[in-house]
């Protein structure tokens, strides 16, 4: 039956568009603002996270979420504790992780390193899993999101990427996202993860014709090759500027793709972070570094200003760079618009927009008034937004696994799950990060893989991951096979099922029951809600 229903389900899946609502329709009821708010701040909406809301307010459960307490469940906090590298400094990493192997080393011995190798990443992944799924600080999984795409980095990036992502993970992203933008672009600008993900920790100043002399001597004297000696200058003169971060840190994590900057802005952002990278690991330290060395020591303009030379005293042109544009009109208008695109519509609305930049502008970048603007906005409310975005790979699976109330044991089958989707977490290569508008995820491909996805989970196919019998309830004697399905409709889609939705389900349902008897809940459940999780309802949020 699900197989014949396939086709029909992936054409409601791939086509959000025709439920939005027209401007100036009816206001959202009660039940529905609580729904709209929980599907832009939760990675999932439970039926009894709606429950809870209507009981308090908009308002009490924002001020909860934006200032949480103690990490909860106490469960969910001992589970992470055990998870030793995700508080290791990048030194304790690679004493974790490095094995070193002898000349004769056997293919078993390779795979026991690389398995070592893996160790952090594992549980890093484990870790976001279970805090999507589990944390009762919903809001700040979904803010670590979106800043983890914004400022991207990735394990694509090669070996020894894995040393630095878990300490970016706990201070730059999940450190700075209830803080401010400033802080947090501060702390992504020195970190070793991102220096090595975009080559700035490659960057120097060009060899002068005096140094490239002297290696060209120095080699020629040690091999006793002219050209060797010629060679190796060559070799030499094509090291120098990598302009790689400079222009990543302008288009995409501050002024935007083609604003104010030109190409001399770039070029001398990319002089003043000259120097910038990671320290050699001497005496264990793996962390930032700055070297005067190869650092441009030259004034520098940029946007009118005058970078003064640091006369080999330390980094502070660089960092002067970061105050000029953490600052800066534009850097406000594009973080707005790309905070009110995530949280109310792919179409984001340029009134909401300038609210936002005026807030950045304000509080100077508070990340948590910025979502407070949103939020307190006659504009997130609208009906035209209810229901009007399309949820990313992540978003679907974290959202089947909350509202599922799954328990996750490992974390391999959710990698797997997310990687056939497209949207496996610290794999982006682009520096964009991924996208989060529905027009990124609605090839037919990418769909079936969601499909599958949930068939797996609900029939128990994700090795790791495990529904509770319990979420399925039961029939009891004398109880309508059909009342149940709606109870599971209410768990799975709070904000109601269509009339197509519900008619396939009752077919279903009326397809599994036996002449005169009640249908097998434990055989009947994992089918209707492999249909839930496929409707074009849970899709959206």
């Amino acid at each position: 039956m699900l197989r014949r229903l396939l086709p029909l389900a992936l054409l409601m899946a791939a086509a959000p568009g025709p439920l939005r609502a027209q401007s100036g329709a009816a206001p959202l009821t009660d039940r529905e603002r609580a729904v709209h708010l929980l599907s832009r701040f939760s990675c999932g909406v439970r039926a009894v996270d709606v429950e809870r809301l209507l009981e308090i307010g908009a308002d009490a459960w924002l001020d909860e979420q934006l200032a949480p307490g103690p990490l909860r469940p106490v469960e969910l906090a001992r589970r992470l504790e055990k998870l030793s590298s995700l508080r290791m400094s990048p030194q304790e990493v690679e004493e974790l992780t490095y094995l070193e192997l002898p000349i004769d080393a056997t293919r078993a011995d390779r795979i026991a390193r690389d398995q070592r190798r893996q160790i952090p990443k594992r549980e890093l992944l484990l870790s976001l899993a279970l805090r999507s799924v589990e944390s009762e600080r919903q809001l700040e999984e979904v803010l670590c999101d979106f800043w983890r795409n914004h400022f991207n980095v990735s394990y694509t990036k090669g070996w020894p990427a894995h040393l630095w992502i878990n300490d970016y993970e706990r201070t730059v992203v999940r450190g700075h996202a209830l803080g401010s933008f400033a802080d947090m672009l501060w702390a992504s600008a020195h970190h070793p993860a991102m220096l090595h993900y975009l080559d700035n920790a490659l960057s120097r100043r060009p060899p002068s014709s005096a140094e490239l002399k002297k290696i060209e001597l120095r080699v020629r004297e040690e091999t006793g090759s002219k050209e060797r000696g010629e060679e190796a200058a060559a070799i030499a003169a094509q090291r120098g500027l990598n302009e790689n971060y400079a222009r990543e840190l302008l288009e995409l994590h501050t002024l935007g793709v083609d604003r104010t900057y030109r190409q001399k802005d770039v070029v001398a952002v990319a002089s003043a972070l000259t120097g910038w990278g990671i320290a050699d690991g001497e005496g264990g330290d793996l962390g930032f570094a700055f070297d005067p060395g190869r650092h441009i020591d030259e004034d520098q303009r940029f946007l009118g200003h005058v970078l003064r030379r640091d006369r080999g005293e330390g980094p502070g042109q660089g960092e002067r760079v970061l105050e000029i544009i953490a600052r800066h009109p534009d850097t406000a208008e594009f973080v707005a618009t790309k905070l009110v695109r995530y949280f109310v519509d792919d179409r984001p609305p340029p009134g909401l927009v300038k609210e936002v930049a005026r807030t950045f502008q304000k509080r100077e970048g508070d990340i948590p008034a910025m979502v407070r603007t949103i939020v307190e906005s006659e504009e997130f409310w609208r009906r035209e937004h209810y229901q009007a975005k399309f949820k990313t790979p992540r978003e679907f699976l974290d959202s089947a696994l909350r509202v599922t109330r799954a328990e996750v044991e490992t974390a391999d089958a959710y990698h797997v799950a997310l990687r056939s989707m497209g949207q496996p977490t610290y794999h982006c290569d682009d520096p964009t990060g991924w996208y989060d508008t529905a027009d990124a995820w609605l090839d037919p491909g990418v769909l079936a893989k969601r499909w599958e996805v949930a068939l797996q989970l609900a029939a128990g196919g994700l090795e790791g991951i495990r529904i509770p019998d319990s979420f399925y309830g039961g029939l009891e004697d004398g109880d309508s096979p059909l009342n149940w399905m709606q109870a599971m409709v209410r768990e799975v889609l709070p904000g109601g099922a269509s009339t197509r939705t519900l008619a396939m389900l009752h077919e279903v349902v009326r397809e599994h029951g036996r002449e005169g008897e009640a249908p097998d809940v434990r055989e009947l459940g994992p089918r209707v809600l492999g249909l839930l999780l496929g409707s074009p309802e849970f899709q959206r949020q």
